[in-house]
C-alpha cells in the first residue's frame, strides 16, 4: 500500500469516526464519547511541562494524540438538536382523545412506539 492509499484509507476512517460522534451528539454515549476523544486529543505525560520531558519513544503516543485531535477539530460547534418531545401516556395529552378508553387502549399507548401489540390479561 502506498503513502496516498493509506492516508485516503486513515481520512476515511477519520470521517466515519466524525459522523457517528455527530450521530450520537446529545445522547449519554455519544456526550462521553465525545469527552473522551477530546481528552485524549492530547497526550498526557504526567508532566506539567511539557517542555521538561524528552520526547523520544512517544512517537505512536504522539501520532494517536494528534490523530484524535484532527477527528475532534472536524467535528461541528453546533449542538446537537433536542430529541422532539415525548407525549406523556394517555387520551388527557392527546389533541384528539377517542371518545373511548380501556385497558388495551391505555397499554397500547403507553408502549407507543412498540411494534408489538400488548398482551391481553
Amino acid at each position: 500500500m502506498n503513502q496516498e492509499e493509506l492516508e485516503g484509507r486513515l481520512l476515511a476512517h477519520r470521517l466515519v469516526l466524525q459522523m457517528i460522534v455527530e450521530g450520537l451528539r446529545g445522547t449519554p454515549s455519544g456526550n462521553r464519547i465525545e469527552s473522551s476523544l477530546r481528552q485524549r486529543s492530547t497526550l498526557q505525560d504526567g508532566q506539567e511541562d511539557p517542555g521538561a520531558v524528552e520526547t523520544a519513544g512517544l512517537g505512536l503516543g504522539l501520532a494517536v494524540a494528534d490523530e484524535i485531535q484532527k477527528v475532534v477539530d472536524g467535528l461541528s460547534d453546533t449542538p446537537a438538536a433536542a430529541p422532539p418531545p415525548v407525549r406523556p401516556a394517555g387520551p388527557e395529552s392527546m389533541q384528539d382523545p377517542p371518545e373511548t378508553w380501556d385497558e388495551v387502549d391505555e397499554a397500547s399507548d403507553e408502549s407507543f412506539p412498540a411494534s408489538d401489540p400488548p398482551a391481553r390479561a
